[in-house]
């Protein structure tokens, strides 16, 4: 198997694990409700590794009603997330396939999902969500920094995930070569289960 299948196999396998850890997990929760402020009723949202629909659940309590299309890899999230946001359309796609149409949506979530993607497939994904974006459009883009790329096991699984590490800068390179401009930034530490620590990096950037 590939890194792609061993970690949606990890998260097919996990997925109530993780649902019990990440569902309301306050700390996300936090910079997910900073980045409602941008969003407005009526909006068309694309959630890019939308999980078991945590993201979808938390905004449209907070700002919704809104059109909503999440797309992941793992059908067992699928299956959670349909329950938990009924509202949504779902499609479990690679993310390395997606395909819409330019300018179709006014909010795109890409929440710790380029943390699956080696350097190159983050890139060619940024720039596919360049294109999706209306002008004035607002992303938001979660990862971590701090170690190098490989296979972990997890707070919620023992199997092997892959995960990618970027810096703060890579990523603001990235996105300013795709026509989008930072509007905000957080950082936040992480303890992992082995009590190291990781950074998380939050970005949210508008389509120029």
């Amino acid at each position: 198997m590939d890194k792609t299948q061993i970690t949606i196999h990890a998260y097919n396998k996990n997925a109530e694990r993780y649902v019990k850890k990440f569902m309301d997990f306050t700390d996300y929760n936090e910079k997910i409700d900073r980045f409602s402020k941008y969003i407005n009723k009526g909006d068309k949202i694309l959630d890019l590794g939308c999980g078991p629909g945590n993201v979808a659940k938390q905004l449209w309590n907070s700002v919704g009603p809104f059109e909503y299309i999440g797309v992941d890899l793992s059908e067992e999230m699928l299956n959670i997330a349909r329950k938990t946001f009924e509202w949504g359309t779902f499609f479990c796609t690679d993310l390395k396939d997606i395909d819409f149409e330019n300018s179709a949506f006014d909010i795109i979530v890409m929440s710790f999902c380029i943390v699956h993607l080696d350097n190159d497939e983050m890139s060619k994904l940024i720039s596919k969500v360049s294109k999706y974006l209306r002008p004035s459009g607002k992303l938001y883009i979660s990862f971590m920094s701090g170690k190098k790329e490989g296979f972990e096991s997890t707070s919620f699984s023992e199997e092997k995930i892959f995960f990618n590490y970027y810096s703060v800068e890579s990523i603001r390179q990235e996105l300013s070569r795709n026509d989008f401009k930072v509007i905000d930034e957080i950082q936040a530490d992480y303890i992992e289960s082995d009590d190291s620590i990781t950074t998380d990096n939050f970005l949210f950037a508008e389509k120029l």
